[in-house]
């Protein structure tokens, strides 16, 4: 049983463009606090994962304690929980929090402007919502997640809220994929289509499972959490067998037995991994 998938179909994840920014220097925004984002972007989510797509020029991200990091045209940041982050066109710029100039509509894609007149930036942000909040595969995940091409190459950089998670990897994949995928978003976000929201809707979806599923891939092998213990040759089997049956009142013995190794030595492992 593929576990990714049904989880990502349990969860309903869906996908929503908000607003598209053109800001000129001197520029900085504060983005809401996460336990404020459900209440401003979708009443009732029990989960927003807020994402940026850079369409031009430059600028400088930064949260929690981690020392800003450029964000140019091309790339794109996932922050799987939401956490409370600065973009600004320089560092040293005062943030402007979000909520005081940009009010969200269910209805259209908001065109914002804002900024002192000089060099442009522009973006497009939106995020991934659920009814359903499935706490081991966001919480596994890192705090920001940041996709960038260089020189032909997809490179994936995560972050914990203190700092680098891992040596960025480059990708062993070529990019045609991921760059066609970014541009359809950016050309469907700056028109008016017919359906083109619901299609904005499930590109954003294919992008953040495409991350994900980058993760697993190319997972530091001495890392921890439920996307670990998925790509664990016994543990990932044993996450396998739960899922596809869970209605069964399955054992530790059950599951080792059924898995291919020893009753203890599952357990050490799920612990550890898990």
């Amino acid at each position: 049983m593929d576990v990714l998938s049904e989880v990502l179909r349990v969860v309903r994840l869906s996908g929503t463009i908000h607003f598209c920014a053109e800001f000129t220097h001197p520029w900085a925004i504060l983005s809401s606090p996460p336990e404020m984002l459900a209440g401003r972007l979708f009443p009732g989510a029990e989960a927003i994962t807020p994402f940026h797509v850079a369409t031009a020029g430059k600028c400088f991200l930064s949260w929690g304690s981690v020392a800003p990091i450029v964000f140019e045209a091309g790339d794109v940041v996932v922050f799987a929980r939401g956490a409370q982050h600065v973009l600004a066109s320089a560092p040293g710029v005062a943030p402007v929090p979000i909520k005081d100039i940009y009010r969200p509509s269910p209805d259209r894609i908001t065109l914002l402007r804002h900024g002192g007149g000089g060099e442009e930036a522009r973006f497009i942000c939106g995020f991934l919502h659920s009814d359903q909040r499935f706490a081991p595969l966001l919480d596994t995940l890192p705090s920001l997640t940041c996709i960038r091409v260089r020189e032909g190459t997809l490179i994936l950089e995560s972050y914990t809220d203190s700092g680098r998670h891992a040596r960025p990897v480059r990708l062993g994949e070529p990019p045609g994929f991921w760059q066609a995928a970014i541009g359809h978003l950016v050309e469907e976000a700056s028109g008016t289509s017919f359906g083109n929201r619901a299609l904005l809707a499930r590109l954003a979806e294919l992008l953040f499972m495409q991350v994900v599923r980058w993760q697993l891939t190319y997972l530091d092998s001495a890392g921890k959490g439920w996307l670990a213990g998925l790509k664990d040759r016994y543990v990932g089997r044993a996450l396998s067998l739960m899922h596809a049956d869970p209605a069964r009142n399955w054992t530790v013995d059950d599951l080792a037995r059924e898995s291919g190794i020893s009753r203890a030595a599952l357990a050490k492992r799920f612990v550890d991994l898990v």
